[in-house]
């Protein structure tokens, strides 16, 4: 086995290396040990000057190695599918939550000191959104390294990350500028075009606006949709479904909403959101559930799925995404064409306020 290969296996899934997992060292630890037996065996081989005491030496050697067929070493996705999840190495944890760097980094603004003079007060204020935006740009890139070293895609931390990536590379131009036109005015003049600022570099007032008015739209189409009398089953296949769908979801621009009328692209728009979640559903029942997402992951896991997020604590959030889950949940049994098809009704249903709520997740 060559020296470098315990690093290439490494890199198959990156997000191993991040320090927090605290799972780096446990997983390398064999395949570096097995390095270093290649090396004491080297080491300890018997060196003759007589040369047909070398060849008896070096046949003696491939006698006692050859019948030894090393087995290659699992890759990652191998051990994420697994069916003794429970040794895995790779913990829900892991497999279930995006690194934090794709979430917006810790905003720190400085206290009002009597004694501090204004000046210096703003001059700190700026100052400490200038460090945090440079921290959610740099957050970009780093993840976009991430994404680069990832082989597969085969768990929810995986396919977040890439998610993420896309959303925040598009927009880092943009950003950029309006970043060194504005300067230390951008807090306040992303507040009025908050969808054009990435994922990372998102202020809490910033997301805090964006949730606002999701949630309003959010109502408002639920109001609208309670007032028309279709039938359950019709609804489901219906366009004004798809269209409530997209607005509850915030998957189209509100510019439809004034003119009052749907895009022509909801229903592919609304296929593809709840074929996602439908998805999303499995690989974190499959992966360790709820309890394994960390409280900012669990925050945006309810906002995806159309939550009213804002005032409520994390453990009520943890358990409304919990009975979410359950209710979206297909029944066991019957062929994976059928099983997607009946997670996919469950989720459009949810959305569509079908299962005897209000509408209020």
């Amino acid at each position: 086995m060559p020296p470098n290969t315990g690093l290439r296996i490494a890199r198959v899934h990156p997000l191993l290396l991040n320090h927090g997992s605290g799972l780096s060292a446990p997983l390398l630890a064999p395949l570096f040990a097995t390095t270093h037996i290649s090396q004491a065996r080297k080491r300890l081989a018997p060196t003759q000057s007589n040369s047909s005491s070398q060849r008896r030496a070096a046949s003696t050697a491939s006698r006692v190695e050859e019948p030894k067929k090393e087995t290659a070493s699992p890759t990652i996705s191998e051990l994420a599918s697994s069916p003794t999840r429970p040794t895995s190495p790779l913990t829900p944890s892991t497999t279930l939550n995006p690194p934090a760097s794709t979430r917006p980094p810790p905003l720190e603004l400085p206290t009002r000191d009597p004694t501090t003079s204004t000046f210096t007060y703003w001059f700190r204020f700026g100052k400490a959104y200038m460090s945090f935006y440079k921290t959610g740009l740099k957050a970009i890139f780093t993840n976009r390294s991430l994404l680069t070293q990832s082989a597969t895609t085969t768990t929810r931390s995986d396919i977040l990350l890439r998610e993420r990536v896309h959303h925040d590379i598009f927009r880092v131009p943009t950003f950029g500028l309006l970043l060194l036109l504005c300067g230390e005015l951008t807090p306040f003049v992303v507040l009025a075009f908050p969808h054009l600022t990435p994922y990372t570099c998102r202020i809490p007032k910033q997301i805090d606006a964006l949730r606002r008015r999701a949630e309003a739209r959010r109502t408002s189409s639920f109001s609208a949709l309670q007032r028309v009398d279709t039938p359950s089953a019709k609804l489901h296949s219906s366009g004004l479904g798809s269209g409530h769908v997209c607005r509850s979801l915030g998957l189209t621009s509100t510019v439809w909403d004034k003119v009052g009328l749907d895009s022509p692209f909801s229903k592919s728009l609304a296929e593809r959101a709840v074929s996602r979640l439908a998805a999303d559903n499995a690989l974190l029942q499959d992966g360790g559930g709820v309890e394994a997402l960390v409280d900012e992951e669990v925050v945006l896991a309810c906002e995806d799925r159309g939550f009213y997020v804002r005032e409520k604590s994390v453990a009520e959030l943890r358990g409304e995404l919990r009975k979410w889950l359950r209710k979206a949940a297909p029944r066991k049994g019957g062929g994976h064409e059928e099983v997607r098809a009946e997670a996919e009704d469950k989720v459009r249903g949810l959305l569509l306020g079908l299962d005897g709520s209000d509408g209020e997740n």
